[in-house]
């Protein structure tokens, strides 16, 4: 196993710490066999990567006392998915990543005290979650998955919050499954490439939660967009933890899985900050279109410096303590 830091550690004082400094803290975990060029999961090497990651995280020396750090069996939570154009994966491995992820986090919450039946895997339709190969119930004693519409542009599931919220000049509403049944989310982002904003990751995650996305898409998602929408305080105070499935990345075409431009990147991240989360992954892109020798899209991503500007989180990569993880 292999470990590197990179960052500045100036607004960081240690892996745990309470307060707004524990806040620029990111952990990235890889494993070069997590995942094959076909879309397969090991999906024990994977429990291990989040385990390592969470621990890490946290500092705390069992993967029980790192869940019960945010979440209790009191809690109902609600694991946030972006299956946004799963359905461009459908009849192929590569749409396995996110059942392996999401059961990898309900693992843990068990080991934690916390039952299935407590946690919700959830977005914006019953659709997307089906072709992302959940399979959509609300059954007593079980996991529930639910979506909020049934289709994309399909009224008629749960529906959306009465409350109109303010997003800028603008307004939304915020997903049932959000407001009225979790009183706590994790937020599971995926590793894209975005053509309107430059990348899409934890901030962008929140247009699943909310009843009119194409509203903000202005101005690279900030006219207004992103920011504003994460600063909801029903987003903001019941989201506790992001753990990005980067598993797989899309670096060209996104945020459609472009299958040409899909790459196993055989990661997991992990952080309590959207921005600097955001930001780790930024760079990841980054790294990879240089690779491809691709123009970069950092500049395109003002999403991500509006956010730290409203003081939602940390995007200078020089205030990020990234912990780098390499287990295989």
């Amino acid at each position: 196993m292999g470990v590197s830091c990179a960052g500045r550690l100036t607004s960081v004082a240690g892996a745990g710490d309470a307060g707004e400094a524990a806040r620029s803290r990111v952990v990235l975990v890889r494993h070069r066999r997590v995942v094959d060029s076909e879309g397969r999961i090991q999906q024990p090497l994977l429990e291990e990567m989040l385990d390592e990651a969470m621990t890490s995280f946290t500092g705390r020396r069992s993967i029980a006392e790192a869940w019960r750090k945010y979440f209790s069996p009191e809690d109902t939570i609600g694991l946030k998915v972006n299956a946004n154009s799963a359905r461009m994966l459908r009849g192929t491995e590569m749409n396995a990543h996110y059942r392996a992820l999401t059961s990898a986090l309900l693992s843990g919450c068990q080991r934690a005290g916390i039952e299935e039946s407590q946690c919700v895997i959830w977005d914006r339709s019953e659709e997307e979650l089906s072709s992302a190969g959940f399979t959509v119930q609300n059954d007593p004693g079980k996991v529930r998955v639910l979506g909020t519409n049934r289709g994309r542009r399909e009224p008629g599931g749960i529906g959306f919050s009465r409350e109109s919220f303010p997003v800028g000049e603008a307004s939304t509403q915020v997903s049932r499954i959000l407001t009225e049944i979790c009183t706590t989310v994790i937020n599971i982002p995926v590793l894209k490439d975005h053509g309107v904003a430059g990348m899409t990751g934890a901030l962008k995650n929140h247009y699943g939660s909310i009843s009119n996305p194409r509203t903000f898409h202005d101005n690279g998602c900030t006219g207004p967009g992103a920011p504003e929408i994460n600063a909801i305080p029903v987003i903001r105070e019941k989201e506790r933890l992001i753990v990005c499935d980067a598993l797989l990345g899309v670096y060209n075409g996104g945020p459609r899985w472009q299958r040409p431009y899909v790459w196993p990147y055989g990661g997991v991240v992990v952080g309590t900050d959207p921005v600097a989360v955001d930001s780790v992954l930024l760079g990841i892109l980054e790294e990879k279109r240089r690779s491809e020798a691709m123009e970069q899209v950092g500049h395109r991503a003002r999403h991500v410096r509006v956010a730290q500007e409203l003081g939602l989180g940390v995007a200078d990569p020089d205030n990020i303590q990234l912990l780098r993880k390499e287990l295989g």
